[in-house]
């Protein structure tokens, strides 16, 4: 190769371009757009982490490796009915596609359904195509009896929801404590104790969730000692008709509110319901996380804050990581994105592709992989 190098003219033009081209052809799988950009902010997560303002420790970077062989993954979430977990799928299928692995993807309809989260968990540990499994959980523990046996033989990626450490070889998310503690917090330094009062209506999403539990926490650890005052606590799931509806009867009860805080279809479906009632001035909104209808609303300023944990980074990550453990590369216990507060002036400090799919992005349940890398 060295003596290639050292050739002159037309012929040492050709060789180099031919050189590069190959490269880039064998490099297709690890050099791609997402690592083109700005480093992702790669941070190692312990348990809760509960009050620092940076929780997580820098963890090494998580280059993509080119696969040995066409591997297979497949993706449980709890539901596909939402902006986040489309953002997650976005994440998984692009970097599956990046990769040149294989992706199936199934969903369990809600959180409330474990038993049919079981069922796709089932479908997929069965499956001897099947290489390595990425499970967005719905119970924090729910799955323990199926995933334990799996995992002494196939690596299990915990994907943005928590999950039991002793049935997953690595978990890749963020802590929602920090999500709920950050946006409390917030709320706390603009009505700090002494202040003037506010008083606040909280909207976590469903109440059985574990990552419903984890947020709260968080939050009213975030609020502690401020002048906030939570006038009612509403759960529900988190399709935006039934979010719709708890706003409206939220504000029927208790038209003296000053926020309305809480999970992102609720924050979306109240941008329409205050300009319906025309208190789009009076009362704010804070979202506990990014979609692409918080993301507009902030733009417009229709929502003060929000929380981001990077929901397409994170898809992107549990993929890496699947594919890192089927080639015996070594993984982070729990990695995730950093957890970011964003105020309209500070949203742009970010990349919108770390956080949202594209417009017209539509849910993708296959993708199919490519030949391994010669």
């Amino acid at each position: 190769m060295a003596s290639s190098y050292r050739r002159r003219g037309a012929n040492t033009a050709r060789l180099i371009m031919r050189t590069l081209l190959a490269a880039l052809a064998l490099g297709a799988s690890t050099t791609h757009a997402a690592d083109a950009g700005p480093p992702w902010p790669v941070v190692r997560w312990h348990g809760d982490a509960p009050a620092a303002e940076t929780p997580g420790r820098a963890a090494p970077a998580l280059p993509a490796i080119a696969p040995s062989q066409p591997w297979q993954l497949c993706a449980v979430y709890p539901h596909l009915k939402d902006s986040y977990w489309l953002a997650v799928n976005f994440g998984m299928v692009e970097e599956a596609r990046a990769l040149g692995v294989g992706l199936r993807v199934l969903e369990a309809g809600g959180y409330e359904n474990l038993a049919r989260q079981r069922e796709r968990v089932s479908s997929c540990i069965t499956d001897a195509g099947i290489d390595a499994l990425l499970v967005g959980t719905v119970s924090f523990a729910g799955l323990n009896d199926l995933l334990a046996p799996y995992r002494a033989l196939h690596p299990v990626i915990g994907a943005v929801n928590d999950i039991d450490t002793a049935v997953v070889s690595g978990k890749v998310g963020v802590p929602w404590y920090q999500l709920g503690w950050k946006i409390g917090h917030w709320l706390a330094e603009r009505h700090p104790a002494g202040g003037v009062p506010a008083s606040i209506a909280w909207l976590p999403g469903p109440q059985d969730a574990d990552w419903v539990r984890i947020l709260d926490r968080g939050f009213h650890a975030g609020l502690a000692g401020s002048a906030v005052r939570i006038a009612t606590v509403r759960h529900g799931d988190t399709g935006r008709s039934i979010q719709r509806q708890l706003v409206e009867e939220v504000l029927d009860t208790h038209p003296a509110l000053d926020y309305l805080v809480g999970n992102a279809p609720m924050a979306e479906a109240a941008i329409a319901e205050l300009r319906r009632r025309q208190l789009s001035d009076r009362l704010g909104i804070v979202a506990s996380y990014v979609t692409p209808g918080v993301y507009s609303g902030m733009l417009r300023g229709r929502i003060l804050a929000s929380v981001t944990d990077f929901p397409v980074l994170q898809g992107r990550m549990a993929v890496r990581q699947g594919v890192r453990a089927l080639e015996g590369a070594a993984i982070e216990p729990h990695l995730g994105p950093s957890v970011e507060l964003v105020e309209p002036a500070t949203l742009g400090r970010y990349p919108m592709d770390w956080m949202l799919p594209p417009a017209g992005f539509v849910p993708a349940y296959a993708v199919t992989p490519a030949k391994a890398a010669k």
